[in-house]
């Protein structure tokens, strides 16, 4: 009694002015199976029109995507049936958060398919105003919705899978490239998720990755004169990058960058590095507009690293004292050798081997596979010891022993050959 009350106040508030059939069709105020019928009210006819198809459009994204989410700002009074579904609307007043051009299955939907049309013009007897009532009938089966809604779930799943990879990933970046192919992959995904939860998920998620490049850095160190080592940096961990880059520094030169095992080594020289000067190298990533860098103190010289200064220097008196004399066979045997090495550097240092002609002593004495590591500054004691015997012979007028000690510079990590011409004594004479 209240609908045909509201509808006889609607008549008699109004005139028809013109419509597109003599009388309604029968399925106007209906419900026949396979269809969608919505009315809508518009100014225009073209606007009637654009209402219409948005209202068949909105009606079939409901009966497919159970989790859009649609805020009306009042109660509708018609009723839209698809077979069994069945829903209350708002015709004109909606703030919906639907995005109906990136759902695939909805782009195909169109007034030319309605199976029919009618609409009336209408005037307001007071106001004079006119406007269009549209009808359509829009055969939608309950198949097609069942067909729609497998689509879509299986659509829905794969924009889900792609999501919850990328919130795995964004803890777990290991190449510089995935930010950006992240925020692109979310970018895609804003389009698609039309449903308030997930949308404001992927917005989070975004805000997440765009911060990333805030936690950039560069990592590295100086592994040798001249070289060094150094990686881009994601919240502090270390990250490949197909982009190198740029090695600038206030005294250094022939500086070159190479990308080696997804880390980069940059190369230079120290010739015109002053000793007592702020030498430094500074390796710097351009990235999005903005400098990622780090800087390196370098030494002047040919250690020119961070590692310190190099330097052992053979001093004082070489001490040779056999265990065993025999003076019927000129032998001595066991002969244990003390050596002085000043170590003037700032550096610990390995002596691998020592070679030396002693004055008296008929051949060369050679000591290999040494392996002694110093780690003291200043004066230290070499010692070691040639089993079996050695013949001795006169001796003549030479006072010095002349040789070479074989040392490892840590900076260069290479072996290192030192020539020494020094005083001896020997307790055989």
């Amino acid at each position: 009694m209240v609908m045909a009350a509201t509808a006889l106040q609607m008549q008699a508030d109004t005139k028809v002015v013109e419509k597109s059939a003599k009388k309604p069709p029968e399925w106007l105020g209906g419900a026949p199976d396979g269809y969608l019928i919505v009315t809508v009210e518009a100014p225009t006819l073209s606007e009637a029109q654009r209402r219409a198809t948005a209202e068949i459009t909105e009606r079939i994204i409901h009966s497919v995507a159970s989790n859009v989410t649609v805020e009306q700002s009042n109660v509708a009074t018609e009723t839209i049936t698809n077979g069994s579904v069945s829903e209350s609307s708002d015709t004109y007043h909606r703030s919906s958060s639907i995005r109906t051009a990136n759902l695939p299955f909805i782009k195909g939907i169109s007034l030319s398919k309605a199976a029919d049309i009618y609409w009336v013009k209408l005037r307001d007897k007071k106001t004079k105003v006119e406007h269009y009532q549209y009808s359509v009938q829009y055969p939608y089966t309950r198949l097609e919705q069942q067909m729609l809604q497998a689509d879509f779930e299986e659509l829905d799943r794969q924009k889900v899978a792609e999501l919850e990879s990328l919130e795995a990933q964004v803890g777990e970046i290991t190449a510089f490239e995935q930010i950006a192919a992240g925020i692109a992959r979310l970018d895609a995904l804003a389009e698609y998720f039309f449903d308030k939860p997930r949308a404001a998920r992927v917005k989070g998620l975004r805000t997440q990755y765009n911060d990333l490049y805030k936690s950039l850095g560069v990592a590295g160190q100086i592994v040798q004169p001249g070289v060094i080592e150094c990686v881009l940096t994601v919240q502090s961990r270390p990250v490949s990058c197909g982009m190198a880059p740029v090695a600038t520094s206030n005294c250094a030169n022939n500086l070159q960058v190479s990308p080696e095992q997804g880390k980069f080594k940059v190369y230079y020289e120290t010739a015109d590095c002053l000793d007592d000067g702020d030498n430094y190298v500074d390796v710097t990533f351009r990235i999005k507009g903005k400098s990622v860098s780090r800087h390196f103190v370098i030494k002047a010289g040919a250690d020119g690293a961070d590692g310190g200064k190099f330097a052992v220097v053979p001093c004082d008196r070489v001490v040779l004292v056999a265990g065993t004399i025999d003076v019927s066979a000129a032998t001595v045997g066991d002969v244990d050798i003390t050596m002085t090495l000043d170590n003037r550097g700032d550096t610990d240092f390995g002596v691998k081997a020592l070679h030396m002609s002693v004055p008296g002593l008929a051949t060369p004495i050679d000591v290999e596979n040494i392996d002694a590591i110093y780690t003291s500054r200043g004066i230290i004691k070499l010692r070691c010891k040639v089993m079996g015997t050695l013949r001795v012979i006169s001796a003549g007028q030479a006072s010095t022993v002349t040789g070479t000690v074989d040392v490892v510079n840590p900076l260069t990590e290479r072996v290192e050959r030192i020539r020494f011409a020094l005083p001896f004594t020997v307790n055989w004479k």
